[in-house]
């Protein structure tokens, strides 16, 4: 009976995985965005804590973006790092000939806070949020604000975030996985309406109707992208503007990493749960899947397979034993699998749950070493 119960849970844990598995294979994809006629004016904002390992290369990537250098100012913000990060910044900048303007905060802000001062300065109607210690393709850019501009219901665009190229460590493989996966699944629900499942390494919104983060609580991305949806609008997500960024190889950083992430997405999924009210796809279909993925997902995969191996164990001893020992093995080889990649995030939605209602809101730098674009 506990084997059956078992199963029968880890099925339901499954079911949004599945439906998502079926609109990636055969919905809506996104069509490629008309190229730009002209580039428009953007304002491009980054937040940083504690990241001099990075900044120089950070800056010469942005430079060597396709995007004119002429065509954006960057608002570089300081949050209290205790490294020489805002004096390399500066020098970086200066070095490369980039219009910038450099705020220090004199205390730890965070992401979100960060980004609605310095939104505050802005010059240019449109803007780009984006990490210290991320890497943009060339042309990442171009493509971004291009799905920007495209459609006059399209708010908010991110971008499509993977491992470094070449980056064969164990916690990239298994992050490379996760990540094919779950871009696919944000082009399909952006195809059909909206996406607020973000990537916070490269976003871009017109200002104008996005005016401010919600910066109480949830992650910045999710709640850049839930703003554009609660006005009305299209929240989208671009697969051709790829940007990379370095994954810890220290299993614990990681594992904090992907933690807060999960926290603050999973602030963000409950605190807006009046908009599934609305009439739209986004809040009839995908918003509730999204909930049942967060809330419900973790506990029902986590008691579902307990229960089942605890009767497997009950009637099949010898099985069991194999089974618990071929997951092991699958879990080591196939690292970069997608069922190891879905386990591994049950354990960070499952902590980032317990993890509600401590403030999250301020982070610790990943960055270990300089990165390529």
């Amino acid at each position: 009976m506990l084997l059956w119960i078992g199963l029968g849970l880890i099925m339901a844990a499954l079911i949004p995985y599945s439906i998502f598995f079926v609109g990636i294979s055969i919905g809506r994809k996104p069509g490629a965005p008309p190229a730009l006629k002209e580039y428009p004016p953007i304002s491009i904002v980054i937040s940083a804590y504690n990241e001099e390992a990075v900044i120089h290369k950070r800056v010469e990537n942005i430079l060597e973006s396709s995007y004119p250098s002429d065509r954006y100012e960057v608002i570089f913000v300081d949050d209290c790092s205790s490294d020489n990060t805002r004096a390399l910044a500066e020098e970086a900048f200066r070095k490369a000939g980039i219009t910038h303007r450099i705020i220090a905060n004199t205390e730890r802000l965070g992401t979100n806070r960060s980004y609605n001062k310095a939104m505050q300065l802005a010059r240019f109607p449109i803007v780009v949020t984006t990490d210290a210690d991320v890497f943009f393709e060339r042309r990442a850019l171009e493509h971004l604000i291009a799905r920007l501009v495209s459609d006059d219901r399209i708010a908010a665009v991110c971008g499509d975030l993977h491992p470094l190229p070449g980056d064969g460590s164990h916690p990239a493989q298994m992050e490379s996985a996760y990540r094919n996966y779950y871009g696919r699944m944000c082009s399909w629900e952006s195809a059909v309406d909206s996406t607020y499942t973000f990537n916070g390494a490269l976003v871009a919104f017109k200002r104008d109707l996005v005016t401010r983060i919600d910066d109480k609580r949830g992650a910045d991305d999710a709640n850049t992208a839930f703003e554009a949806i609660r006005r009305g609008f299209r929240a989208a997500y671009e697969p051709g503007a790829l940007v990379y960024e370095d994954i810890p190889r220290d299993f614990h950083k990681q594992y904090r990493q992907k933690i807060r992430r999960a926290t603050r997405l999973i602030e963000a999924t409950t605190a807006n749960l009046d908009l599934l009210r609305h009439a739209r796809p986004f809040s009839r279909f995908f918003y509730p899947l999204r909930i049942y993925m967060y809330l419900a997902t973790p506990a029902l995969f986590f008691v579902g397979s307990a229960l089942f191996i605890v009767g497997l164990a009950l009637a099949y001893p010898i099985l069991a034993l194999g089974v618990l020992c071929l997951a092991a093995l699958v879990g080591y080889f196939r690292r970069s699998s997608t069922l190891v990649s879905f386990a591994t995030n049950q354990v960070y939605l499952a902590k980032g749950l317990l993890n509600l209602g401590k403030d999250m809101r301020v982070w610790e730098s990943t960055s270990t070493k300089p990165g390529t674009g």
